[in-house]
């Protein structure tokens, strides 16, 4: 019988190649659950050998009365059938996790949740890179959590995880990822500064102190995958939580230059400010250390070449979408004007 997998979100850029590479995979039976929205014209419903549920997050109590459907329709819990892994892209907020695991617990061998290095944001640092263990919540005022509501919100999340999973219901690995690279970015992010670079002669990249000393923590989308198959395959013995990041890391300038080259031979323009306006990081913790994964054998992409692939993509093929042209100029233009 078929391994039974199931994703969570996942309509595009890193969702769409992890369903499209468990797809090939005769040994799973794929389902996904999402609201279909369509980013690049993803067409996920046209990937062979998946079955799709449309499923809306927001009503968290109707989330985990779908998921028993599915999981009653697919015979789930009888005879000892159960998911072999959630992987789950699109839960931001506690709540949202608490009523997976209301419909999952005892029928989930592996639940995968997808965090970022922005819960850093809201930890208690204590050295460069930041290690797994550093997070531990700082005291924040209102206003504090109200700016940094993403990372307090992934955070409650894998709090919830740690402290009310039941052992025995279910395993988990958390994954924190920093910004995410690669063709079909849905983040809008690398696109619009391809543009802003595309026009660096008239609009001059900002620099201050921080862009000029900051490393930035990056990550290959497929690399992403390849994390994600590797803990299908091999589910640890204990809950835990890794970085995932590239080996190398780079700077704001540096990245830009590298862009640039591919756009012309025209050294990077700048503008010295008192505080930049720019695209990366999207955290102001400081890189990660990914030690504790490599410690697994999982191999990353070198940066320079997952940043070729990024690029080429962006300069040679995106322009073909029009949806995410327009989304990417509006990103660039309230980035200028900011």
């Amino acid at each position: 019988m078929k391994k039974l997998i199931l994703v969570l979100g996942g309509s595009t850029f890193m969702g769409k190649e992890l369903l499209q590479d468990l797809s090939q995979n005769e040994s799973y039976e794929v389902h996904y659950i999402n609201r279909g929205k369509n980013y690049w014209n993803n067409a996920v419903n046209q990937i062979k050998n998946i079955y799709y549920t449309y499923g809306n997050r927001e009503d968290t109590n109707d989330f985990t009365t779908l998921l028993r459907y599915l999981q009653k329709k697919l015979n789930v819990g009888i005879d000892g059938r159960k998911w072999e892994a959630v992987i789950d892209f699109s839960a931001f907020y506690s709540n949202q996790v608490k009523s997976v695991y209301a419909a999952l617990r005892g029928l989930c061998n592996l639940y995968i949740f997808i965090s970022t290095d922005s819960i850093y944001d809201v930890c208690k640092i204590k050295e460069i890179p930041i290690t797994e263990d550093q997070d531990q919540r700082k005291d924040l005022q209102e206003s504090q959590k109200k700016r940094e509501s993403y990372g307090h919100n992934k955070l409650k999340c894998e709090e919830f995880l740690k402290n009310y999973v039941i052992e025995g219901s279910f395993r988990y690995v958390i994954l924190r990822l920093p910004d995410v690279i690669g063709p079909f970015d849905d983040s809008g992010r690398f696109f619009a500064l391809v543009k802003w670079l595309k026009q660096n002669d008239k609009y001059p990249i900002q620099v201050d102190q921080v862009v000029q000393s900051e490393q930035i923590s990056l990550v290959y989308s497929t690399d992403v995958v390849n994390c994600i198959k590797y803990f299908i395959q091999n589910i640890p013995q204990q809950n835990q939580i890794y970085n995932v990041c590239f080996d190398e890391t780079i700077s704001y300038i540096e990245l830009a230059q590298v862009i640039l080259n591919k756009i012309s031979d025209k050294q990077l323009n700048i503008k010295h400010v008192t505080e930049a306006s720019k695209f990366y990081p999207s955290v102001d913790c400081g890189v990660i250390n990914n030690k504790k994964i490599k410690e697994l054998g999982i191999q990353f992409t070198p940066l320079m070449t997952a940043l070729d692939k990024t690029i080429d993509f962006f300069l040679k093929e995106a322009h073909n979408y029009e949806a995410e042209n327009k989304a990417a100029i509006d990103k660039l233009n309230r980035k200028l004007n900011a």
